[in-house]
């Protein structure tokens, strides 16, 4: 099967999901491949948690049988570069879904949209720990990746922005990372 990875007439078809986009909404279809009951699951569970957020689409509805979510459009496009607004916006969206218990893997700029008015909003929630009804360790690390991604994009695009014990811990942790890949 042939992967795609753009959008071609609100369509975007890979080995993993399809997505169609409306001009409303967008329906998100899992296929079998690894883990997809999972990251369906995750998803689905996420914009339930999110709802109430600002900047993250709506669950419109879901197909469990079918793993299909149904979930409100984000419009705009994913922004070359982030600025200031944007990223107090963005900051504002990562406090709230960590209130919220949804904490990211990863925070990749695909994964941010941002609309004509430079209003930021955030999608794809599938690859997400969810905090569970007790204390757990992946939690707290999952809270921790989550900020390593945010200060990674604040470094990245408006390093002011960062302070300076952010910068310290993005420092720290990004050295650790190097070295284990090493």
């Amino acid at each position: 099967m042939k992967t795609q990875t753009e959008i071609v007439n609100g369509i975007y078809d890979t080995e993993k999901m399809y997505l169609a986009i409306g001009n409303d909404s967008v329906e998100k279809h899992f296929k079998p491949y690894r883990k997809y009951i999972s990251r369906y699951n995750i998803e689905k569970e996420s914009l339930v948690r999110l709802k109430k957020i600002n900047g993250i689409p709506n669950l419109l509805s879901c197909d469990d049988a079918k793993k299909t979510l149904m979930m409100s459009k984000i419009s705009g496009k994913t922004p070359a570069h982030l600025n200031r607004d944007n990223l107090k916006d963005l900051i504002v969206i990562v406090n709230k879904m960590l209130d919220a218990g949804v904490a990211r893997h990863a925070l990749p700029i695909r994964d941010i949209i941002v609309d004509n008015k430079n209003k930021l909003g955030l999608v794809d929630f599938e690859r997400s720990t969810l905090r569970g009804s007790f204390i757990r360790l992946d939690w707290f690390v999952a809270k921790k990746v989550t900020h390593y991604h945010l200060y990674r994009l604040i470094a990245q695009f408006q390093p002011d922005l960062l302070s300076s014990k952010q910068a310290l811990k993005l420092n720290f942790v990004t050295k650790v990372r190097q070295a284990f890949k090493r």
